[in-house]
């Protein structure tokens, strides 16, 4: 059961207009973003800085849900979104579940790799080390190496609240069209 209730949109014009941002963003409103809307203000921040580094950035959409789905990991409700579009991205079953399991799963290019490592080493709070590093700079620019380290952070923050707020998972109506909202959506 969630422990912050989710706010009704029409409760003030507030909420309103920060509930009508994050659906125009994302194609839909979360059950956890509709827990954040208790501070429409932060909520309408914290959707538009999602929003950017989900659809924005300079990696692709496989490399970004890859850097989500490394973070995420542990948190089911975090899985559960964005494995599915991980999924849907030509992940297989097994890689899926190595990397579920903190392991960089086989099979996958250099990049993505060093992109898997790279993710696990910035989660884990502990400094980078210089291979890690240079691993990930074989592949990506300077620019995407933050941009990959800001997401990563956006999600560590999301699933702080979520663990903290317990939001009930999305129902596969709400999951389903968030996936083919993304899907339609031009992707890099």
């Amino acid at each position: 059961m969630a422990k912050l209730p989710q706010v009704d949109p029409a409760s003030s014009p507030d909420v309103a207009a920060a509930f009508a941002h994050i659906e125009a963003s994302r194609g839909y409103v979360s059950n956890l973003m509709r827990c954040l809307l208790h501070s429409p203000a932060a909520a309408k921040a914290h959707g538009t800085y999602g929003h950017f580094m989900r659809f924005e950035t300079d990696l692709t959409e496989r490399q970004r849900e890859l850097v989500i789905c490394a973070t995420v990991r542990g948190v089911p409700y975090g899985w559960a979104h964005h494995g599915q579009l991980l999924a849907q991205l030509g992940m297989s079953p097994a890689q899926m579940a190595e990397l579920k399991d903190g392991k960089v799963p086989q099979g996958l290019p250099a990049e993505e790799q060093a992109l898997c490592a790279y993710t696990f080493a910035f989660t884990a709070c502990g400094g980078l080390s210089d291979d890690v590093l240079d691993a990930a700079r074989r592949h990506f620019s300077d620019k995407q190496i933050v941009d990959a380290s800001l997401l990563s952070a956006y999600f560590m923050g999301g699933g702080a609240v979520i663990t903290a707020f317990a939001p009930e998972l999305d129902p596969p109506d709400s999951m389903r069209a968030e996936r083919e909202w993304q899907t339609g959506r031009p992707h890099r």
